[in-house]
């Protein structure tokens, strides 16, 4: 008897050291939603709807002054977005905003054949007709960066590249309005979805499904821009190098795509830790479990984002002339990729498959 009393309260010991506060599944969904979620998605709202008035205000009266202010919103469109990627769950998933805001990649053949064979380009038609290689911010880039007469492009009689490049604007500002109602206001007959990710409505994912959500969400995006784009363009997954894999168009925002994606990642892990009181992450699970893992796992996070801003753009050259730095990057990558398959899914209880993607483009 007095052995088993010993036992137990040596157990007791080491799991009051290994452990952290204990903090619930429901404090982290609740506390992620309003402290990184919505945010994400107000920015994103907000963002593209400056792009898209500023793109209008280019194609009212071309000029070097306008068509450069409506590159910055572009990229102000672009890195939001990209900063909502490991949240980008639930309705974004139900509604395939992707599709509609940034698929990859872009088909400028086929832009420029509805260019040339088109009376007219609407919003409608391009939200209805036009396939996901031929909207989004791909192909406004296309319109806002490509060659070095873009101001008398648009401003050329009888081109539809103004009504191409406004319709798309008007598409992606109006799903990434719907985008964040969803989660604020819910669908027709259904309840705002942050109520039913929090578990306050009565059709709530459960805690565990909805962590796992999070979870997942950064697995396959980190699968995504370490393997099948860094990886694949360094040839390191048993193949030719194929700088094309990389997703770097003529605004050459590459290193930053990759620094806003790991961003979003970092912080849907550490629930922007530091920005308020009792702000909890995935990270604050772990570490109620292990904090050494949690430790482990943030400083992967630093590694990664210190090794990414070792890139220059564009990114897919920096592949061929910085050759080391870029494998740099990507060992920083795959090591955050291994501590979180290791740390955050296995002390977790994760399952993780591969037929849980989503299907969407790079």
């Amino acid at each position: 008897m007095k052995a088993t009393l010993a036992i137990s309260i040596f157990l007791l010991a080491v799991a009051a050291c290994s452990s952290g506060p204990s903090v619930s599944r429901e404090d982290v969904l609740i506390s992620l939603t309003e402290n990184v979620i919505l945010p994400a998605f107000e920015t994103v709202d907000q963002e593209t709807s400056q792009m898209r008035d500023a793109v209008e205000a280019l194609c009212a009266a071309p000029s070097e002054d306008t068509l450069r202010r409506a590159r910055e919103e572009w990229r102000g469109a672009k890195d939001a977005w990209m900063r909502s990627r490991a949240v980008g769950l639930g309705p974004a998933m139900d509604r395939r905003s992707r599709s509609f805001v940034d698929w990859w990649p872009v088909e400028p053949e086929r832009i420029e054949n509805k260019l040339s064979s088109r009376d007219s380009i609407t919003p409608e038609y391009v939200r209805e007709f036009l396939s996901t290689t031929q909207r989004g911010l791909g192909a406004i880039e296309y319109l806002l960066f490509e060659g070095d007469d873009v101001v008398s492009n648009l401003s050329e009689p009888g081109t539809l590249r103004c009504e191409y490049l406004v319709s798309a604007a008007e598409v992606a500002a109006t799903e990434t309005a719907g985008l964040l109602s969803d989660w604020v206001v819910g669908p027709p007959g259904d309840a705002p979805y942050a109520d039913q990710f929090t578990g306050q409505a009565s059709s709530s994912l459960l805690p565990l499904a909805a962590v796992s959500e999070v979870v997942r969400t950064s697995v396959f995006l980190l699968r995504s821009i370490t393997d099948m784009q860094l990886g694949s363009a360094l040839g390191m997954n048993d193949s030719d190098a194929d700088p094309a894999a990389i997703r770097s168009g003529p605004a050459m925002n590459g290193v930053a795509d990759l620094r806003n994606q790991v961003l979003s990642m970092q912080e849907a892990y550490t629930g922007l830790a530091g920005t308020a009181e009792e702000v909890y992450g995935i990270g604050a699970l772990v570490a109620g479990i292990s904090e050494e893992a949690d430790d482990r796992v943030r400083a992967s996070f630093s590694n990664a984002i210190e090794a990414i801003d070792g890139l220059q753009e564009p990114l897919d050259e920096t592949i061929h002339t910085d050759t080391a730095s870029a494998v740099v990057a990507y060992e920083a990558l795959k090591e955050l990729q291994v501590a979180i398959n290791t740390e955050v899914v296995s002390l977790l209880g994760i399952t993780v498959g591969f037929a849980d993607t989503d299907g969407d483009g790079g």
